[in-house]
């Protein structure tokens, strides 16, 4: 039987979003989610709070270049976790007064608790679903305020991979794309598993464990989600060389297995 806190919480089984949340340093999680990320940062040699930082770097920029440069006001961020420092309207907001963000996460618990965080600004909201659902998911958020006619930005950042091939996530993808106006833009990152195809086997091995699946996947089937969009420069390329600011240092590692890019919907 499945151990649950208050508010039907589960603390026994390893959760993603609390794993993730424990690589940035953050307080929200459990003895579970402590030891499936220990073993990940084992597996790792550490790089793994490297990688979920410059993450977090990817999505700021990619966020900043598409309020600044690109005119968009309306950002969806799919798979969005535990709000954290960074976040996505904090970054859109200081750009553009004017944009509206819709987060979104099928975690009942992260979906409250962002609520309550978020209340009282009418420019975010925070929404329950499932990202497997493109067009509920849609619909939900032009009913909260997001406005769909005009161009809006996707944000599938670190979520992709936790969707396996047999839920056709390119399907999912190309779903988003359809129902959003021309001028959209989508970002996505995921860890790649060209380099190091027997590290991410294990760290599947780990998450398999956890309230979702992990999937690392080659270069050449990620660069597949972006089809029939046009990738802006410098196209899909490892994050630390997405738009890097000045000073920007080189992975410890001496290099960084976690794609990145943006791209336009024609």
């Amino acid at each position: 039987m499945t151990e649950q806190a208050p508010g039907g919480l589960d603390v026994t089984r390893p959760n993603v979003a609390r794993m993730y949340d424990y690589y940035l340093g953050g307080k929200n999680h459990f003895p579970p989610d402590r030891a499936a990320a220990e073993r990940i940062i084992e597996l790792s040699r550490g790089h793994v709070r490297e990688a979920v930082r410059e993450n977090r770097a990817f999505l700021g920029r990619a966020v900043r270049y598409l309020a600044a440069e690109c005119g968009i006001r309306g950002f969806l961020d799919l798979g969005a976790g535990l709000p954290t420092q960074g976040n996505v309207h904090e970054i859109a907001l200081e750009e553009a007064p004017d944009a509206f963000v819709t987060y979104v996460d099928n975690d009942a618990v992260v979906a409250a608790h962002g609520r309550a965080l978020l209340e009282g600004d009418p420019r975010v909201r925070f929404l329950q679903g499932d990202l497997r659902r493109p067009e509920e998911i849609v619909t939900a958020a032009s009913a909260t305020g997001l406005d769909l006619d005009r161009p809006v930005a996707v944000l599938l950042v670190s979520c992709l991979h936790f969707v396996p091939d047999e839920e056709g996530p390119e399907s999912v993808v190309a779903a988003y794309r359809d129902l959003l106006p021309p001028g959209s833009h989508v970002v996505i990152s995921h860890v790649c598993s060209d380099l190091v195809p027997e590290e991410m086997a294990r760290a599947g091995d780990v998450y398999g464990n956890a309230n979702a699946p992990f999937e690392a996947r080659p270069g050449a089937q990620i660069a597949r989600f972006f089809d029939g969009f046009d990738l802006v420069e410098p196209g899909l390329v490892p994050l630390n060389e997405w738009r890097p600011g000045d000073g920007a240092l080189p992975p410890r590692g001496g290099f960084l297995p976690v794609l990145g890019g943006v791209a336009r919907r024609p």
